[in-house]
This record gives structure tokens, sequence and C-alpha cells, in this order.
């Protein structure tokens, strides 16, 4: 009988996000994450430092005492190629946004990624969209031409657009820059 892998059966669509305590920050034994990066900011204390100097905050979802996933949000702007909201008669070029500074997911938790950007998306529409004006929720997608890794489509199969959809590949930084306008998500709590 194979031996069972970490988080083997379990569904994190609706696991519960929980915002980043001291306690928490010590779960990320065993984190593997594809980027090796994503595991150093976490355990080098990285991910704590940002949130305890109050320009990002994190949460997390975890099984047991296992790190599954992090997402930090934090204060951006959205710098548009196009008058984006036109149609409404804004002719703004530069919007508020939330951006997702850092997100990582343990390769042995399926769908934890999507779970994280999905509770992010809803918590900028719901918590704090009613509360300040944020229009839009950005990313840079990370793309490492050297080893293939163009995170960007995860993205784009939950509803982010380009920025500047006609960037030339490879970027001349090691991003690209995604947008999800949050006003369908908005809206729709006001239904």
């Amino acid at each position: 009988m194979p031996p069972i892998k970490k988080f083997d059966g379990v569904n994190f669509s609706e696991h519960k996000v929980s915002e980043l305590t001291p306690d928490l920050a010590l779960l990320g034994q065993g984190f593997r994450c594809k980027r090796p990066e994503f595991q150093t900011f976490w355990k080098k204390g990285r991910v704590l430092r940002e949130v305890n100097a109050h320009t990002s905050r994190c949460w997390v979802v975890h099984c047991e005492q296992s790190l599954a996933a992090y997402i930090t949000l934090l204060a951006d702007r959205l710098i548009a190629t196009e008058k984006l909201l036109e149609e409404e008669n804004i002719k703004y070029m530069t919007f508020p946004a939330i951006k997702i500074g850092l997100l990582a997911a343990d390769e042995r938790a399926s769908k934890v990624g999507k779970r994280m950007v999905e509770w992010a998306l809803e918590y900028a529409a719901f918590t704090i969209a009613p509360k300040i004006g944020v229009r839009f929720m950005t990313v840079d997608a990370f793309f490492d031409r050297d080893n293939g890794y163009d995170i960007s489509g995860f993205y784009q199969k939950l509803g982010f657009m380009f920025v500047n959809p006609e960037e030339q590949l490879p970027p001349v930084h090691s991003y690209r820059t995604m947008y999800f306008d949050l006003k369908p998500l908005i809206d729709s709590a006001t239904i």
C-alpha cells in the first residue's frame, strides 16, 4: 500500500482562512512550495517582519499543525494603460487597489492556492471595499523564463487580466502585472 501523503483527501475549497498570529507563525515545518524562495520567506521570518512593520497583512490555511498556504495583501494602485472605466464616465488612469503580495501553497495541498485567491477577492470586495474605496485587486504574476515558470495562467483562470496585454515576453521585470475588477463581486453583495 502506498504511503499517505501530507494533505491527502483534504478538501481545501471551504477550508478556513485565518489571519496570521504569533502561534500560526510557528507553522511551516515541512512546507514545500514549487518556488523555494517562498519557503524561505516564511521560514526566515520575512512574512512576519512585514506584518509587524504594517507593510502587509497575512492569512494562512493550515491543516492540523501543517501550513498548507499563505497569502499577503497590501495597499496598491493600478496604473492602467487604457481608460478602464470610461464606460462609467470615470476618466482616471490610476485606481486604488489591494495587491496580492505573496501567495505560496504547499505543492501537496490540492487547490489551496485557488482557495486563497478566491478568499482574498471576497475579503477585498465584502470587507475592505465597503469601508474604503477600492475597485481592483492586483498581482505581479511571477515569470521566470530560465526555469519556464509563468504563474499568469493560474491567475487568468480566476479572472485576472493583464494590465499590458501586449507586453513583450520575456517581460522587462520578472513579473507581469495583472488585475481583477472587484465591482461585480461588490455589487453582488447589494443584490
